[in-house]
């Protein structure tokens, strides 16, 4: 899988994992669009992938590139309006599974995310 690809693929499951609760906020926009162009998606795919976001709820990482990373990211755009929605979760653990992690993980990442911002 090429660098490209394992970006565009984290990036539309930053997507699906925003959408999974029905709605993006400003603050779930603003990240999506930092990661975007930090992964270097143009505006076009850009908006294409949000435009489809309602069809990529159920996608679930297929590379292991930075498991930890993918994990942290997913489960920071899950809380980053400041709840996490039940299908958020649900599909921050679905992710976790598939990238060798359990629930245990996605619930201590949530905590250490959250022990962070109370920090601030």
């Amino acid at each position: 899988m090429t660098n490209r690809r394992i970006k565009l693929e984290h990036f539309v499951n930053l997507v699906a994992v925003a959408a999974a609760d029905g709605y993006f906020n400003a603050r779930e926009r603003e990240f999506l669009a930092e990661r975007a162009e930090e992964t270097g998606i143009k505006a076009d795919e850009y908006e294409q992938i949000v435009k489809d976001a309602d069809k990529l709820q159920h996608v679930v990482p297929l590379n292991q590139v930075q498991p930890q990373d993918q994990l942290m990211d997913a489960i920071f755009m899950s809380i980053i309006d400041g709840e996490i929605a039940d299908s958020e979760y649900q599909l921050c653990v679905a992710m976790a599974c598939r990238l060798g992690f359990g629930k245990d993980e996605v619930e201590e990442t949530i905590g250490e995310i959250k022990m962070i911002w109370d920090r601030n």
